[in-house]
C-alpha cells in the first residue's frame, strides 16, 4: 500500500487587472506559499476573500495546490 506524506501547499490568488485592446480580461496573480495542511478549505476561502478586499483589482479565482510525497 503507498505512503502519501505532505510536502506542503500554496494558495493562488488570480486577479483581473484590466482588458487588453479587445476586451479580453487581463489576469494577475499573488501566491502564498507554506500553507499547513490544517487549514480547511472554508478558512482558504475566507482568509482570500480578506485579502483580496485589500485590493484594488477584483478576484476572479482562488486556487489551492498541494504537494504530497508518495512511497
Amino acid at each position: 500500500m503507498a505512503k502519501v506524506n505532505f510536502v506542503g501547499a500554496t494558495l493562488r490568488l488570480k486577479y483581473v487587472a484590466g482588458h487588453d485592446a479587445q476586451n479580453e480580461p487581463m489576469f494577475t496573480t499573488k501566491t502564498y506559499r507554506n500553507l499547513n495542511s490544517s487549514h480547511s478549505a472554508e478558512d482558504l476561502v475566507a482568509v482570500a476573500k480578506a485579502i483580496a478586499s485589500l485590493s484594488s483589482h477584483s478576484l476572479d479565482s482562488i486556487v489551492k495546490q498541494e504537494t504530497t510525497d508518495l512511497s
